[in-house]
């Protein structure tokens, strides 16, 4: 298979991007794609109106699962869709990771509040996309935990994710 050892694991708000950075790196760079959201729906679990903390982390488990098993059948590279928001959720697919060989890239989607804000109010009048409450916006935005140093994070902004995305394929030896 093409590509590098390589897990991204996506950290951000929710409407910060995630998805998008998700579905660009499935094209561009034949990325595998875990998607929180996607586990979720298929456990019948409505996230807009947030999910208890037992099935979040029912659904983490079945996400670390399906990274390892795609690197045990040597899929590569592969991304985690998820708003990673608790250091103990990142360790945790840095544990798969090791134990598979697996380089991880922390990619950080640095997104104003304010404009996430405006993504939730477009995507509840255009119902382009299942929107949250805006209390549960709110306990999601207070209890994230950040990437700190020492976890290497990659932050990025908006208008780098198209120059980020053609250095990554051309250090793959693909751009």
């Amino acid at each position: 298979m093409p590509g590098a050892r390589v897990l991204y694991l996506l950290c951000g708000l929710a409407f910060s991007g995630k998805s998008t950075l998700a579905a660009a790196l499935r094209q561009r760079l034949g990325c595998a794609v875990v998607s929180l959201d996607e586990i979720n729906q298929g456990r019948g679990l409505d996230g807009g109106d947030g999910v208890a903390a037992e099935e979040w982390a029912r659904s983490h488990a079945v996400a670390l699962g399906e990274v390892a098993a795609l690197m045990r059948a040597g899929r590569r590279p592969i991304v985690v869709d998820d708003t990673n928001c608790y250091r103990f959720l990142r360790d945790d697919h840095r544990a798969v990771a090791e134990r598979h060989g697996y380089a991880v890239r922390l990619l950080v989607l640095d997104v104003p509040v304010e404009e996430i804000r405006r993504r939730m109010q477009r995507a509840a009048t255009d119902g382009s996309r299942r929107g949250l409450r805006p209390e549960v916006f709110e306990a999601h935005r207070e209890s994230f935990e950040w990437p700190g140093d020492d976890e290497a994070p990659e932050p990025l902004a908006a208008g780098d994710l198209d120059r980020w995305l053609e250095a990554a394929a051309a250090a793959m030896g693909e751009g």
